[in-house]
């Protein structure tokens, strides 16, 4: 039995063995496979670094430009400010600039005179809503001066009366 047993167990070794390597082969495919997937991404990070650093160089490329542009404008601001307009005015040009002055001064009066008739009509209309509505006895208009007046002798009016009351009842409780 002996023999057979040690048969049996390098039997299982063989299969153990078969085993392992069929795992080692798996695993070295996994490998395999990880490291493909690993060469892709350094790849990709070595490309994404150039678009970078191209990204970067352009960016600059436009900074200069757009200094240029500024400075381009500024020195044609200044030249501009430096140019010497020589205008010559004719009698024309003056009797235009006078008759559209002249036809807008005459427009604004117009329109002066239109707004001033105006407000008169809704002064005259309030006016007579007032008269109305004082006429029609619903209510009572007194300015602010005797409003404030009233309120006032009222007011002493009642202290008064008041103090009438107390010394009625000082009277009464001496009694």
């Amino acid at each position: 039995m002996s023999k057979y047993s040690n048969l049996v167990e390098e039997i299982d070794k063989q299969e153990e063995v078969k085993e392992q390597k069929a795992n080692l082969d798996n695993e070295l495919q996994l490998l395999k496979q990880a490291i493909n997937d690993l060469h892709d991404s350094i790849q990709k990070v070595e490309k994404a670094c150039k678009d970078g650093t191209d990204m970067v160089i352009a960016m600059k490329a436009a900074t200069d430009s757009m200094d240029m542009a500024v400075f381009a404008f500024c020195r044609a601001v200044t030249r501009a400010e430096a140019t010497v307009l020589k205008v010559e005015m004719t009698d024309e040009c003056q009797n235009a600039i006078k008759s559209a002055r002249e036809e807008l001064i005459k427009a604004e009066t117009t329109l002066l005179a239109s707004h001033r008739r105006l407000m008169i009509q809704e002064l005259r209309n309030q006016n007579e809503e007032m008269r109305s509505f004082i006429k029609s006895g619903k209510g009572v208009y007194l300015s602010s001066k005797v409003f404030w007046w009233l309120i006032g002798i009222s007011y002493v009016t009642s202290l008064y009366s008041f103090w009438c009351l107390l010394q009625l009842l000082r009277q009464w409780l001496k009694y």
